[in-house]
Protein backbone atom coordinates (compact mmCIF):
# COMPACT_ATOMS: atom_id res chain seq x y z
CA UNK A 1 0.00 0.00 0.00
CA UNK A 2 2.82 2.43 0.89
CA UNK A 3 4.59 1.64 -2.38
CA UNK A 4 1.46 2.48 -4.37
CA UNK A 5 1.12 5.76 -2.52
CA UNK A 6 4.79 6.53 -3.18
CA UNK A 7 4.33 5.82 -6.91
CA UNK A 8 1.26 8.03 -6.99
CA UNK A 9 3.15 10.89 -5.34
CA UNK A 10 6.05 10.49 -7.78
CA UNK A 11 3.68 10.52 -10.75
CA UNK A 12 1.99 13.68 -9.50
CA UNK A 13 5.35 15.41 -8.92
CA UNK A 14 6.73 14.37 -12.32
CA UNK A 15 3.60 15.29 -14.21
CA UNK A 16 2.98 18.58 -12.44
CA UNK A 17 3.26 21.33 -14.98
CA UNK A 18 4.32 24.78 -13.97
CA UNK A 19 1.53 27.18 -14.74
CA UNK A 20 2.61 30.13 -16.80
CA UNK A 21 0.50 33.24 -16.75
CA UNK A 22 -0.16 35.16 -19.94
CA UNK A 23 1.04 38.76 -19.74
CA UNK A 24 0.38 39.79 -23.34
CA UNK A 25 -1.94 38.39 -25.99
CA UNK A 26 -2.13 39.86 -29.47
CA UNK A 27 -3.37 38.70 -32.84
CA UNK A 28 -4.89 39.50 -36.18
CA UNK A 29 -6.76 37.76 -38.91
CA UNK A 30 -4.50 36.89 -41.83
CA UNK A 31 -5.67 36.31 -45.43
CA UNK A 32 -5.80 32.54 -44.88
CA UNK A 33 -5.82 32.17 -41.10
CA UNK A 34 -4.55 33.94 -37.98
CA UNK A 35 -1.36 35.36 -36.49
CA UNK A 36 -0.99 35.19 -32.69
CA UNK A 37 1.55 36.37 -30.15
CA UNK A 38 1.39 34.92 -26.65
CA UNK A 39 3.81 36.14 -23.99
CA UNK A 40 4.13 34.69 -20.50
CA UNK A 41 5.33 35.84 -17.07
CA UNK A 42 8.36 33.52 -17.24
CA UNK A 43 9.70 35.58 -20.21
CA UNK A 44 8.76 32.90 -22.75
CA UNK A 45 6.61 33.50 -25.82
CA UNK A 46 4.94 31.84 -28.79
CA UNK A 47 4.49 33.44 -32.20
CA UNK A 48 1.91 31.38 -34.07
CA UNK A 49 0.92 31.52 -37.71
CA UNK A 50 -2.13 29.32 -38.20
CA UNK A 51 -3.87 28.54 -41.47
CA UNK A 52 -7.58 28.03 -42.02
CA UNK A 53 -7.24 24.27 -42.26
CA UNK A 54 -4.72 22.64 -39.92
CA UNK A 55 -1.26 23.90 -40.73
CA UNK A 56 0.30 25.80 -37.87
CA UNK A 57 3.79 27.23 -37.48
CA UNK A 58 4.83 27.87 -33.89
CA UNK A 59 7.97 29.85 -33.14
CA UNK A 60 8.95 30.10 -29.50
CA UNK A 61 11.71 31.32 -27.25
CA UNK A 62 12.31 34.06 -24.71
CA UNK A 63 11.74 37.79 -24.83
CA UNK A 64 13.19 40.88 -23.23
CA UNK A 65 11.30 44.14 -22.80
CA UNK A 66 13.20 47.45 -22.80
CA UNK A 67 10.94 50.50 -22.56
CA UNK A 68 8.49 49.98 -25.45
CA UNK A 69 10.71 47.59 -27.46
CA UNK A 70 10.50 43.79 -27.42
CA UNK A 71 13.49 41.63 -28.33
CA UNK A 72 12.63 38.04 -29.20
CA UNK A 73 15.24 35.29 -28.95
CA UNK A 74 13.91 32.28 -30.85
CA UNK A 75 14.85 28.70 -29.95
CA UNK A 76 14.96 27.53 -33.55
CA UNK A 77 14.03 29.39 -36.70
CA UNK A 78 12.97 33.04 -36.86
CA UNK A 79 9.70 33.93 -38.61
CA UNK A 80 9.82 36.41 -41.47
CA UNK A 81 8.17 39.00 -39.18
CA UNK A 82 11.52 39.34 -37.38
CA UNK A 83 12.88 39.40 -33.86
CA UNK A 84 12.32 42.99 -32.76
CA UNK A 85 9.01 44.79 -32.17
CA UNK A 86 7.67 48.01 -30.71
CA UNK A 87 4.54 48.31 -28.57
CA UNK A 88 2.59 51.31 -29.80
CA UNK A 89 -1.04 52.45 -29.64
CA UNK A 90 -2.47 49.04 -28.79
CA UNK A 91 -0.38 47.09 -31.29
CA UNK A 92 2.84 45.07 -31.39
CA UNK A 93 4.65 46.21 -34.54
CA UNK A 94 7.52 44.05 -35.80
CA UNK A 95 10.20 46.25 -37.31
CA UNK A 96 13.16 44.16 -38.47
CA UNK A 97 11.66 41.35 -40.55
CA UNK A 98 11.32 40.92 -44.28
CA UNK A 99 7.88 42.54 -43.94
CA UNK A 100 6.19 44.69 -41.29
CA UNK A 101 3.87 42.56 -39.17
CA UNK A 102 1.41 44.14 -36.77
CA UNK A 103 -0.82 42.36 -34.23
CA UNK A 104 -3.48 44.01 -32.08
CA UNK A 105 -3.07 43.67 -28.33
CA UNK A 106 -6.02 41.95 -26.61
CA UNK A 107 -4.43 41.62 -23.14
CA UNK A 108 -1.48 43.55 -21.74
CA UNK A 109 -0.23 42.90 -18.22
CA UNK A 110 3.41 43.65 -18.97
CA UNK A 111 5.13 45.63 -16.23
CA UNK A 112 5.45 49.32 -16.97
CA UNK A 113 8.33 51.59 -15.99
CA UNK A 114 6.98 54.22 -13.61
Amino acid sequence: MKIRLLYLILIIICCKKEDKKEVLLAGREAPLGWIYLKMYDDKSFEFISQGMIRDKDVYNGNYQLKNDTLYFKYKDSIPTAGSKAVIEKGFVNYINGSYHESVQIKLNKLPTDK
